[in-house]
């Protein structure tokens, strides 16, 4: 072979090799581009549901009845054993969990103990709510003023006997209220559905040189289905994951320990969704009568 042949078939040979490389590179350029497309239609995606969802997932505030409005010296000292002996700890109104729980009077010395306690004594026209978890879930148990035996714990708790046989030795958490507005609420129309956790309430009110806020996530409120109810029919609270879909309605217990109003006060009261939008209510207090709905009265 000559060497014009030989050179001509390496030219050839390079041609293919350059060929051949080029279809490589077109295509993974291409992949790339159309990676690049499907990761911006994916953004795009994301980007509107988060719009849609700052917009439309909110929580509307139906009514606010007035539930307790009890005497700020209010009260409540747990006990470790029946016949209200052992440990026992005091607290004010206010709620407690915690190390709040364990050390009521903040001295650095814990007077309560954990899933320890049996009986529980009351101020007269005062009232609590006792928890089984740490954090305000679980079993709950509603007491007004007196001197409360393990029989009078079992019987007012949510569900009876706390779900089992007894309601000994399981309280984690308490409240000792002060002002208590029952909040009914139900997701905007076009909202999607809302886990409970991702659901804050804030209330202020002021007396003309302060302001006082109390906040909470309705979970540590104290939140289920009107007719106590959580979403799988059980006579019991929200949980943290729990979803509340569109046309649910629902209530939490909003205890007020900063804000205790009188008549002619006003409430500012936020609806917050995480992720979401924020509703805003102006109640002025025109009744103190129990049962009565702030924002209609």
């Amino acid at each position: 072979m000559s060497r014009n042949g030989v050179s001509a078939g390496s030219i050839g040979i390079g041609a293919m090799i350059v060929f051949i490389g080029l279809i490589l590179v077109a295509a993974v350029a291409s992949t790339v581009i159309i990676r690049t497309i499907e990761d911006l239609r994916e953004d795009s995606d994301r980007t509107s549901d988060d719009t849609r969802n700052s917009v439309n997932n909110r929580v509307w505030l139906k009514s606010s009845y007035l539930a307790f409005n009890g005497e700020s010296a209010c009260t409540a000292t747990l006990y470790q054993h029946s016949g209200f002996g052992g440990w026992s700890a005091t607290y004010t109104v206010g709620d407690y969990q915690g190390d709040d729980f364990l050390d009521p009077d903040n001295d650095g010395a814990n007077e309560a103990v954990s899933n320890d306690a049996t009986t529980i004594k009351v101020d007269d026209g005062c009232e609590i709510i006792m928890y089984d978890g740490s954090d305000f879930s679980g079993w709950s148990a509603r007491l007004g003023g007196g001197d409360h035996s393990l029989d009078d714990i079992n019987a007012n708790s949510r569900p009876v006997n706390c779900g089992g046989t007894t309601c000994n030795d399981q309280v984690s958490s308490i409240k000792v209220l002060g002002f208590e507005l029952e909040f009914h609420m139900t997701p905007a129309s076009g909202s999607n559905s809302i886990v409970a956790e991702d659901i804050i309430w804030s209330a202020s009110c002021s007396d003309g040189n302060s302001v006082s806020v109390d906040s909470e996530n309705i979970t540590f409120s104290g939140s289920s289905l009107i007719d106590g109810t959580n979403t799988n029919g059980v006579e019991n609270n929200f949980i943290f994951s729990e979803e509340i879909h569109p046309g649910t309605h629902f209530k939490v217990e909003a205890t007020l320990s900063s804000c205790s109003p009188e008549i002619g006060d006003e409430l500012k009261i936020l609806i917050h969704v995480n992720g979401g939008a924020t509703s805003f209510y102006m109640i002025k207090v025109r009744t103190l009568d129990i049962g009565s709905d702030l924002m209609f009265n």
